[in-house]
């Protein structure tokens, strides 16, 4: 028979071990909690340094035979007039930087390579007489959809991976309010 002294260490072990139980129980959930706020922490981390490449809103003014071209957030450059403005809107420095211009998907008309274009910065590249023209033959036969494309493939400072980015170049027109034929290009992002 068990004596009365040997009852009470036998529960007060079996207390412990509970207790012991208990604390490891929580402990391993608290590491799972903090895990999953430093991956969390990461993720937003990375996040802040992805850079996001787009171009600025472009004004087109029919003039006669003329066609003007104006950047619209930019007007302390006599060139701004003749270059899309390539803009990295992100907050990461984007790095080789491939652009190629296309016609009919497959006629590559303008090449440009940039090694490294940093956040809040701009890189206005100019714009070849091909595309100036399909501009001016598409806004003369009163069509909205050029044939033009943009590819932009580029790196992150994070990532090996390489980004790509397809932008098909349409052309909407503004309302005719004072007999200026007045028309915005727009870049509409293709899924690759």
């Amino acid at each position: 028979m068990i004596e009365l002294k040997d009852y009470l260490f036998l529960k007060e072990n079996w207390m412990i071990n509970i207790i012991q139980a208990v604390g490891s129980i929580g402990t391993f959930i608290m590491a799972m909690l903090y895990l999953i706020s430093v991956m969390v922490q990461v993720k937003q981390i990375k996040i802040s340094f992805i850079p996001f490449l787009a171009f600025d809103q472009i004004i087109m003014e029919q003039e006669g035979k003329n066609l003007k071209l104006r950047n619209l957030t930019e007007n302390d450059s006599d060139y701004v007039n003749t270059a899309f403005k390539l803009q990295n809107l992100g907050r990461g420095t984007a790095k080789n930087i491939d652009i190629k211009v296309y016609l009919n998907e497959n006629e590559v008309i303008q090449e440009k390579h940039l090694n490294v274009l940093p956040s809040d910065k701009y890189y206005l590249m100019p714009i070849g007489k091909n595309a100036l023209e399909e501009f001016q033959d598409t806004a003369k036969n009163n069509g909205y959809t050029t044939t033009m494309h943009i590819n932009i493939s580029y790196y992150n400072q994070l990532s090996k991976k390489q980004n790509n980015i397809m932008y098909r170049v349409n052309i909407e027109e503004f309302a005719n309010l004072d007999d200026k034929n007045l028309y915005e290009l727009a870049f509409d992002p293709i899924d690759a």
